[in-house]
């Protein structure tokens, strides 16, 4: 007898375009931190949406983030990782069989701002890999939203796309069908006017461009058709390690926020991805403070080995000339072959502004380089639900049974620490707490992923107030007193 498949399976089927996940399908920077750090570590990390509104969930997410798990590398695969510095270590390979412990907003409920969607413990490598896939989850999740809003039109652009709507149709019951249109060429034609554009702003140098759009994307099959404009436009680098694969592309990866929160440092995670990799490296400052302890040990690093090739990554478009200001006075001195990243929104306007302000220090062409995500990927005239729209993030919590938090030089984007979950009033589930695994429910509240034990009746999910327990604020308060003592341990910090 043949079993139906799920709606969970079918849902992943269609993000993947295949029945099963390769460890490719992430991005090459997942792999680079791994060899640079603790694959095996017991680490957590959650999915959560940090703009303003409601959101309802229709499928068992637990059993979502479990079918993503990735199979192991076959031949073709290893060399293919080997060749381009992201091989997987012994310890990386055993932590891809890691146990999950998910925590997930249960199937049939709306979540708020904020609120932790999922999370998972795991292997530090397997928490991290998923990330991508996971805020694939954006789509579904705004699509089951503006259907229980009544909306029954959908331009897509792709056909895995398109099966994703009518999954999410399906697992509300809607009557009827959608009404679906699937342009997959009006896309492709759309994403390489943009990558032409971007070539203009560049000056025709394509090979200073890379994109880093998985993230932004709503399934394989789409960033797929971005990925082959991108190659017609001139843009031949790609963080998606599965299609540069597949495509014959070149595989990027910096470092991500996690590095450093993983070692609660930026001059020790500087040292590590320097230290332990022979590939050029990355450093990314503003996880913390960019002006007063990112860069400041930037400064420092470079100085222990000046000879060393690396690039940095800005990360902050609106604080970016200060920024840039402090490093190019000391790079010119200090290090005048470091490179230069730009990320964080950049679109042709931003790339055209940026190449003139570095033309006006005088600062080499060639040294700056740039990473386009959302801007190639996602195309709001097919559809506005982006992962812009709201600002989905996956983000370490804990590591090793510590709290840790992304602070940012960018107000908004700050994180909550901790094995994270939510407590909701038994007779009111619009009251709710993001609490901590292990911590008891205060009177009459209850474990949000505990059905049964208290009445889950209708409510308006615009009434949804959140809190934090006393064990996340306190959380949250020894994180930022660790992040304060940097201030005063750093002796190249701005006074």
């Amino acid at each position: 007898m043949t079993r139906t498949p799920s709606l969970e399976s079918r849902l992943v089927r269609a993000i993947l375009g295949r029945e099963r996940a390769s460890v490719l399908d992430t991005d090459a920077y997942k792999l680079s931190m791994a060899q640079a750090g603790f694959p095996l570590r017991r680490e957590s990390f959650y999915l959560t949406f940090r703009r303003e509104g409601q959101w309802f969930n229709p499928f068992d997410l637990a059993e979502v983030l479990r079918l993503f798990r990735p199979l192991h590398p076959d031949l073709k695969e290893r060399g293919f990782l080997q060749t381009w510095g992201y091989g997987l270590t012994p310890a990386m390979e055993k932590a891809l069989d890691a146990e999950m412990d998910i925590y997930a907003v249960p199937k049939g409920q709306w979540f708020a701002p904020r609120e932790p969607i999922a999370r998972v413990t795991s292997s530090s490598l397997l928490a991290s890999w998923l990330e991508p896939l996971a805020l694939m989850l954006h789509y579904p999740l705004q699509l089951a939203t503006e259907m229980k809003a009544g909306a029954v039109c959908f331009p897509t652009t792709c056909e895995d796309e398109a099966e994703i709507v009518r999954i999410v149709w399906e697992a509300l019951g809607m009557d009827d069908e959608p009404q679906i249109l699937v342009d997959p060429a009006k896309y492709t034609k759309n994403v390489l006017s943009t990558v032409e554009d971007l070539s203009i702003a560049l000056g025709g140098e394509t090979e200073r461009a890379f994109e880093v759009g998985m993230r932004s994307a709503t399934c394989i099959q789409q960033h797929r058709l971005a990925l082959q404009a991108c190659k017609r436009g001139g843009i031949e680098r790609t963080s998606n390690l599965y299609l540069a694969y597949e495509l014959n592309m070149i595989p990027v990866g910096t470092t991500g926020h996690e590095h450093q929160m993983r070692f609660d440092s930026d001059l020790d995670a500087f040292r590590a991805i320097r230290d332990t990799r022979p590939e050029t490296p990355s450093y990314l400052f503003d996880t913390y403070d960019p002006l007063n302890i990112g860069i400041p040990a930037i400064m420092r690093v470079v100085l222990e080995d000046p000879d060393q090739r690396f690039t940095m990554r800005f990360d902050d478009y609106k604080g970016q000339e200060p920024q840039f200001e402090k490093l190019w006075a000391f790079t010119q001195e200090h290090a005048p072959h470091g490179n230069y990243i730009f990320e964080d929104g950049y679109d042709t306007e931003k790339t055209h502004r940026n190449e003139v302000f570095l033309y006006k220090h005088e600062f080499p062409r060639s040294q700056a380089w740039y990473g386009y995500g959302g801007f190639i990927v996602a195309k709001p005239a097919f559809s506005e639900l982006t992962r812009d729209k709201v600002s989905a993030a996956w983000k370490l919590c804990e590591t090793a049974g510590e709290g840790r938090m992304k602070f940012s030089g960018s107000p908004g984007k700050e994180s909550l620490p901790g094995r994270l979950m939510t407590f909701v009033r038994v007779n009111d589930p619009t009251i709710r707490m993001v609490a901590q695994v292990g911590e008891h429910p205060p009177e009459g509240f209850a474990r949000f992923d505990f059905p049964g034990i208290y009445t889950l009746a209708d409510y308006d999910p615009r009434d949804i107030t959140l809190t934090l327990s006393p064990r996340t604020s306190q959380m949250v308060q020894e994180c930022t007193a660790r992040r304060d003592a940097m201030y005063t341990t750093h002796p190249h910090r701005s006074k």
